[in-house]
C-alpha cells in the first residue's frame, strides 16, 4: 500500500514480497547475509485480537525463529542489528517509510556486510 500510494522511502532497499513473514526461514536469511546483503528488515502482520494470518501463527513463528537467527548471526560473526522485525497492521502502511528509513540509517551506522564481494 505504501508503494501504491507512492510514499517515498529509501532507494537502498529491495522489497521481496512473501505471502507471510512466517514463511521466511533461517536458511533464506543466512543465504542472503552470506551473499553480502547488509541487513534484512522483515515487516509482518501485527498479532492481536483481530489477527488474520495466512499461516495461522506466522508472526508468532517469526518471533520463535528469531532466537535461531541470532545464533546464525553469532556463528557468522555479524551484528544482531542486521536483522530487524517489525509488526504492523494493514491500515498502518503509512508507517512503513519511517520504519525503512530508520533501518537504513542503522545499517549505514553499522557499515557494509563483510561478506560483500567475496
Amino acid at each position: 500500500m505504501a508503494g501504491v500510494n507512492r510514499m517515498k522511502y529509501s532507494p537502498y532497499i529491495r522489497i521481496i514480497p512473501v505471502r507471510c513473514i512466517g514463511s521466511v526461514n533461517k536458511v533464506w536469511i543466512s543465504d542472503a547475509l552470506s551473499q553480502g546483503f547488509d541487513g534484512i528488515l522483515q515487516i509482518g502482520c501485527k498479532p492481536g485480537d483481530d489477527y488474520q494470518c495466512h499461516y495461522i501463527h506466522g508472526s508468532e513463528l517469526t518471533e520463535t525463529r528469531s532466537e535461531n537467527i541470532q545464533e546464525t548471526l553469532d556463528k557468522m560473526m555479524l551484528e544482531p542489528e542486521r536483522i530487524k522485525t517489525e509488526f504492523i497492521e494493514i491500515n498502518e502502511y503509512d508507517k512503513i517509510p519511517e520504519i525503512i528509513d530508520k533501518y537504513v540509517e542503522l545499517i549505514e551506522e553499522i557499515g557494509p556486510n563483510p561478506f560483500k564481494d567475496m
